[in-house]
């Protein structure tokens, strides 16, 4: 399995998510959300799969898709687009 870096000078937003970066995050919540972020898009990636196979982990993706941008509107965004 592929490692993936925590090292936040190393971390690319996905298409269609939240920089993380553009918020004012404590480190450690920055890498729960990375993690949250990475799998996201993995679930989002093989998403006709969950959706025939595993609805309901589907369903809870969307539950943990939704408490994540709680979680980050909560935080000051340091740069308006």
């Amino acid at each position: 399995m592929k490692r993936i870096s925590t090292k936040i000078e190393n971390y690319k937003p996905y298409k269609g998510f939240y920089d993380l970066r553009k918020f004012d995050l404590p480190k450690k919540l920055f890498r729960l959300l990375w993690y949250i972020q990475n799998t996201l898009h993995a679930m989002n990636a093989n998403k006709k799969y969950y959706k025939r196979w595993h609805i309901g982990q589907w369903q809870k993706a969307l539950s943990v898709s939704a408490a994540y941008q709680q979680i980050l509107f909560r935080y000051k965004r340091l740069e308006v687009v």
